[in-house]
């Protein structure tokens, strides 16, 4: 037991030596420069106008997928069929084929209708942010 205690206390006394207070101190990290872009006038108002395109409103959802081209197919087939606007989006992890700029549930709701009466009876309207008629 003597022996114990001596080779404990001994450790203790040894170990301390090797620590020392500097190795606490906060070091200043090496960080990269951010340079922030300029942003002027003119960029500020094109930033605006970009974001005053987009409303709330509707499109009709035709298909989802994870691979891009099988609905590229799909909107080639519908481009001759229906005269609204179609886009593939990607929204992790698929992408997404939609259909439309509608301010109204009802006008989206009409165009779901025919394209299950086209064969797509999945698709469905989905509130979204629309672009603005030019």
């Amino acid at each position: 037991m003597k022996l114990f205690i001596l080779l404990l206390f001994s450790s203790l006394v040894l170990s301390q030596n090797q620590i020392k207070p500097s190795d606490f101190d906060d070091k200043i990290p090496d960080l990269p420069k951010v340079s922030l872009p300029v942003i002027d006038d003119n960029m500020e108002q094109e930033i605006k106008e970009e974001e005053n395109k987009f409303v709330k409103g509707y499109r009709v959802q035709i298909s989802i997928s994870q691979n891009e081209n099988e609905l590229i197919i799909i909107k080639n087939k519908l481009e001759g069929l229906i005269k609204d606007k179609l886009y593939i989006n990607f929204e992790l992890p698929n992408f997404k084929l939609r259909a439309g700029d509608f301010i109204s549930r009802k006008e989206a709701e009409q165009l779901q209708v025919k394209l299950v009466r086209l064969g797509y009876r999945t698709s469905w309207v989905v509130p979204t942010l629309i672009e603005m008629e030019s």
